[in-house]
């Protein structure tokens, strides 16, 4: 059989109690292997509270610098002047990283705002193993990219940027998942969600591009599907398909960069 490993991250949590609530449930069904943190998020107490004693998953900094949602919010945890470029008029993050360049905020404002991140996440009993990105905001501040991956090894934590490989034609995999990996070659991949319960607080979410309903039931589809035990066992039995930790990953030859990631969004 071949061995197909999945790196499975769920994301945001700590953004939401309807987040929060999935992503627990994910990990006990034991599919999800990294767990991705929103210090900023309102909610973050409570995902402590839920997931932080938890030894069966990958803990990260989900570096979040922007809020991209019309009604659900967050401020920086670190202090920041209002002429920063991190925030708007009311001391809320930007609402999509593209605006950075014409904010112009600095990789040393940036980088002092991720730093309170780890912190508060730290504070609160999580064991950080590894940083990743809300929306790839080095991709538009300059010298971010650089600054977080010296952050990542000053405080020995996994970089995410070694391990964004997809699997070949993954946009197509819905419309038919059988097929997809039956032919997806053996190898390591990256796979990431962001699970939240159906819910109205997941409805007040949505912006110009998505409407809250739009949000709320497609991350709980992926809620429903991310809880099922069976999940984990069937593929690994059908498709010798297993699930991962960054810890237990290989890293890819060459990292991703910034330019990358702008060519990629």
């Amino acid at each position: 059989m071949k061995d197909i490993r999945f790196i499975t991250r769920a994301d945001d949590a700590g953004s939401s109690h309807a987040a929060n609530l999935a992503i627990a449930g994910a990990v006990k069904a034991g599919f999800i292997k990294n767990v991705s943190l929103m210090a900023p998020g309102y909610h973050i107490e409570e995902a402590a509270q839920m997931l932080a004693g938890s030894n069966k998953v990958c803990f990260g900094l989900h570096s979040t610098l922007n809020a991209e949602w019309d009604r659900v919010k967050w401020k920086p945890l670190h202090p920041v002047r209002p002429d920063s470029g991190l925030v708007d008029e009311n001391g809320y993050f930007l609402a999509d990283p593209a605006m950075f360049a014409r904010s112009l905020p600095s990789a040393e404002t940036a980088m002092a705002e991720l730093a309170a991140q780890l912190d508060r996440l730290t504070a609160l009993g999580f064991a950080i193993r590894y940083i990743d990105s809300h929306m790839f905001a080095e991709a538009y501040i300059p010298g971010l990219d650089e600054a977080m991956a010296a952050f990542a090894k000053r405080k020995g934590l996994i970089d995410h940027m070694y391990f964004y490989r997809l699997p070949p034609d993954f946009a197509r995999m819905n419309e038919d998942a059988v097929g997809f990996l039956r032919r997806l070659p053996a190898g390591q991949y990256f796979y990431v969600a962001h699970p939240a319960k159906y819910s109205e607080e997941m409805r007040l979410t949505g912006n110009a591009q998505y409407s809250g309903e739009e949000i709320a039931s497609g991350r709980g589809k992926e809620a429903r599907l991310l809880s099922n035990r069976l999940l984990a066992p069937v593929l690994r039995l059908a498709f010798g398909l297993r699930p991962l930790r960054y810890d237990e990953a290989e890293p890819l030859d060459r990292r991703l960069t910034a330019e990358d990631v702008r060519n990629l969004l």
